[in-house]
């Protein structure tokens, strides 16, 4: 028999939904750890709801729906239902699909966001058949490590070093500058006003940024490079240390500011990045960039090889109308 409730917050819970995570996108072993930390700095006063699937007592699929923090807009929500494999094609997606739009009604949803990945047939006839259309495209694209070649770029790193342009790990800043956090927040802050988006990003407060970012598992001073012009803040690169994964890196933001661009400087921060990954023993550093970013374009000429792109979609929903949607995704 199949049974929906809420998500309880609970070690078994928790144990259960990672577990079924795992097997749903085997990329990604996220721990239980990384699951809590993520809920645990949620924004407050925020729709966020999560729901598991029950078949005779197992947990086979889970649903959620939120605001988009990450960008609000008025109406506008994040949906996503994953199941497990081995318990497709028996109306579990349809059923939480149902739960969630009901909900979603009852706060006047009016445009609605998933997300899934190009090699997964399954989600991407969901979403098409409930009306959601691709809205952009985010190539995955990994490197090795082992076999990368820094010496093809060792002419741009110089280059950058005899402009006055010093590239340091964030602990070395950390331990001399106390005002690092802060520096750190307006860096990323500045940078991200250049991500690509369908809808604007919402500026994140210091203090979400101190908790979310810098409290995460997997964040490590050591893992995080800055580009410094003299006092100034003008790149930073940022790796990842997931607690499931101990051979892989995963790259966070990569950006530099508008006054120093095309000057060699992202390439020369990423290529000390690649340096640390090798140092601490990693094999695979993941990344993923709008196919359009210029940062991809820089992925691909560091030798970084491109796999199935993450795709966005969104559908406007017609309040009079009964309906809505969502696919398997992240």
């Amino acid at each position: 028999m199949m049974t929906i409730r809420p998500f309880e917050y609970t070690d078994a819970d928790y144990e259960a939904f990672a577990a079924m995570e795992r097997a749903i996108w085997p990329g990604y072993p996220d721990t239980v750890e990384e699951w809590r930390h993520r809920d645990g700095t949620r924004d407050t006063g925020v729709l966020f709801c999560r729901y598991l699937v029950e078949v005779d007592g197992t947990v086979v699929g889970s649903g959620l729906c939120c605001d988009t923090w990450w960008s609000k807009m008025p109406g506008k929500y994040y949906v996503s239902c994953d199941v497990h494999p081995e318990f497709r094609h028996q109306g579990i997606g349809t059923a939480l699909y149902d739960q969630l739009t009901d909900l979603l009604a009852e706060h006047e949803a009016m445009t609605l966001v998933a997300r899934t990945r190009e090699d997964q047939a399954g989600g991407l006839r969901f979403l098409s058949k409930r009306g959601f259309k691709q809205v952009m495209r985010s190539p995955i694209s990994l490197l090795d490590v082992v076999g990368f070649d820094a010496g093809r770029f060792a002419d741009t790193v110089l280059q950058v070093a005899e402009r006055g342009i010093e590239i340091v790990p964030l602990a070395r800043v950390a331990a001399a500058d106390p005002e690092w956090k802060h520096k750190l927040w307006a860096l990323t802050c500045e940078l991200y006003l250049d991500v690509p988006s369908r809808d604007p990003l919402t500026r994140q407060t210091f203090e979400s940024f101190e908790e979310r970012s810098l409290g995460a598992p997997g964040f490590n001073a050591e893992a995080h490079f800055v580009a410094l012009d003299g006092d100034q803040w003008v790149g930073t690169s940022s790796l990842w240390m997931p607690q499931g994964e101990p051979d892989k890196l995963y790259t966070g933001l990569t950006g530099v500011v508008r006054s120093h661009r095309r000057q060699g400087i992202a390439t020369a921060i990423k290529v000390r990045g690649i340096a640390f990954a090798r140092q601490v023993g990693a094999k695979i550093i993941h990344t993923d960039n709008e196919e359009n970013n210029p940062m991809y374009g820089l992925n691909l000429r560091l030798g970084f090889e491109p796999q199935p792109a993450w795709l966005d979609f969104q559908k406007e929903l017609d309040r009079t109308m009964p309906g809505g949607g969502v696919g398997s995704g992240r």
